[in-house]
C-alpha cells in the first residue's frame, strides 16, 4: 500500500512540474529543471508538514533558505539532504495544501495566488525541486548561481580547492619562469 501511495505522489509531482513548465512556457520562461537536492528538500518539508492541518499553510509560505523559516525539522532535512543552507540564498520553497492533492487546484493555487506567482514568473528561477505527502505539496525553485544551486558542503570544499590548485600552479609557473 506504501509503495502505490509513493507512486500516486511522484505522479502527482511529475503532473505539477509539467504543469508550471507549461506555464512558464507560455510567458516565455525557461523551464524548471528536476534537480535531486531541492526535491530531497521538498520531500523531506512535506513529510514533516503531513500531520498539519491545511489551516496552518499561511504559517509556512513561500520561505527563503537561511531566513530562519518556521518549517517543522527544517534544519534536520537540510542536514539530511545534504545542503550547505548558508550558501543557498536564491531558493524560494512554496509549501501549498490542497485536500487530495487536486491536480487542477495545485495549479491555479500556485499560478494565481501572488505570494507564488512573483517567484513564478521570475525568469532567474530555473531548478526546481518538488515532494509532496498526504494534502501537501512543496515546490521548490532556484536559481543556478552558487548562491541558488543548493550545493552541498562537500561541493563548496572541491571548489575551494580548485581555486587554492590554481592559484599553486600560477606561482609555480611565475617561479620557475623567474629563475629560468
Amino acid at each position: 500500500m506504501c509503495f502505490l501511495l509513493s507512486i500516486f505522489h511522484a505522479g502527482k509531482e511529475k503532473d505539477l512540474l509539467h504543469d508550471i513548465n507549461t506555464y512558464r512556457k507560455v510567458l516565455n520562461l525557461p523551464v524548471l529543471e528536476k534537480i535531486d537536492k531541492p526535491s530531497c528538500l521538498a520531500n523531506k518539508i512535506a513529510n514533516d508538514l503531513e500531520d498539519k492541518r491545511c489551516e496552518e499553510f499561511h504559517n509556512y509560505y513561500p520561505n527563503i533558505p537561511g531566513k530562519n523559516p518556521k518549517i517543522p525539522n527544517f534544519e534536520k532535512s537540510v542536514e539530511k539532504c545534504k545542503i550547505n543552507i548558508n550558501t543557498t540564498k536564491d531558493g524560494v520553497i512554496m509549501p501549498m495544501c490542497v485536500p487530495k492533492l487536486n491536480q487542477d487546484d495545485l495549479f491555479s493555487n500556485y499560478t494565481k495566488n501572488s505570494h507564488f506567482t512573483k517567484y513564478l514568473n521570475n525568469s532567474k528561477y530555473i531548478i526546481a525541486g518538488v515532494g509532496s505527502e498526504d494534502d501537501w505539496m512543496v515546490l521548490i525553485i532556484s536559481t543556478n548561481t552558487t548562491s541558488g544551486d543548493f550545493s552541498s558542503a562537500n561541493s563548496l570544499l572541491v571548489g575551494a580547492w580548485k581555486g587554492q590548485w590554481l592559484l599553486i600552479t600560477t606561482f609555480l609557473s611565475v617561479f620557475v619562469f623567474m629563475f629560468n
